[in-house]
């Protein structure tokens, strides 16, 4: 029997991409000879977030980030849950809320900044509440579909076997049949929250990724917008594998 791969193996295919991506870079700029401006180099991108690390601006500007994603993640998982777990054993209250989720999701979370402007001013609320519109429907719409999708013959073996109430049998079948799909849910939405951080810190941001890359743009500092993309683009990764890594602590396969 073969012993099984190092772990460390695993992250290859991302060096490997990163490596394609440095390198068409460059040579786009060997080729093109573009402005400082408009496209630095790889190494001038690297050199300015090495010093972005080195000031201490980059660790306040990502903590800031993580943390109003992770204030509206946990507020949207807080109000998306108990919603998704009530609607799906629900059916009569799924079809009166079902048609007002569905007007207000295909809104993207940056139509909502003039209103959360407007409804909160620039403070750290109107960020939070950009950020909880675009974790919440996720949350929702996976939770829904896990308590739907729980197979029906569960449920009967679950009342034959002494889940004599809907509680019980709730508790008992109903949550741990929909627990995966329910962590998929948390999964996908704190994605959708870290890429909407942009948006959200456009409400008048003094610190944070998204503010980190508007300065940029404003002052004409392509290699800073690039870096807080860069910082963006790992920080992203490494949260979608510990929810991974997560997810197969709890039996809980990838998808």
């Amino acid at each position: 029997m073969s012993a099984p791969a190092p772990r460390w193996l695993a992250a290859w295919p991302y060096v490997a991409a990163a490596s394609v991506v440095l390198l068409a870079w460059q040579l786009v700029v060997l080729t093109t000879h573009p402005s400082q401006a408009v496209l630095p180099t790889p190494g001038e991108t690297l050199r300015t977030l090495w010093s972005l690390a080195l000031s201490g601006q980059l660790w306040v500007d990502a903590g800031a980030s993580l943390g109003r994603v992770l204030v509206a993640w946990m507020l949207g998982a807080v109000v998306a849950v108990p919603l998704g777990l009530l609607q799906g054993v629900h059916p009569r209250l799924r079809r009166v809320l079902e048609p007002l989720f569905e007007l207000f999701r295909p809104i993207s979370p940056l139509a909502w900044i003039p209103m959360a402007i407007l409804w909160f001013g620039v403070g750290e609320t109107g960020k939070i509440f950009i950020l909880f519109i675009a974790t919440f429907f996720p949350i929702l719409l996976n939770t829904l579909s896990g308590v739907q999708g729980v197979d029906p013959v569960l449920v009967r073996a679950g009342r034959v076997l002494g889940c004599d109430n809907d509680a019980r049998l709730f508790r008992r079948v109903i949550l741990p049949a929909a627990m995966p799909q329910i962590l998929v849910g948390l999964r996908v939405a704190f994605g959708t929250g870290w890429a909407a951080i942009i948006a959200a810190e456009l409400v008048a941001a003094n610190k944070g990724l998204g503010y980190l890359i508007s300065n940029g743009m404003e002052i004409l500092r392509s290699d800073q917008v690039l870096a807080g993309m860069i910082v963006i683009a790992v920080l992203g990764l490494l949260i979608d594998t510990a929810f991974r890594r997560l997810g197969r602590c709890l039996g809980v396969e990838d998808s």
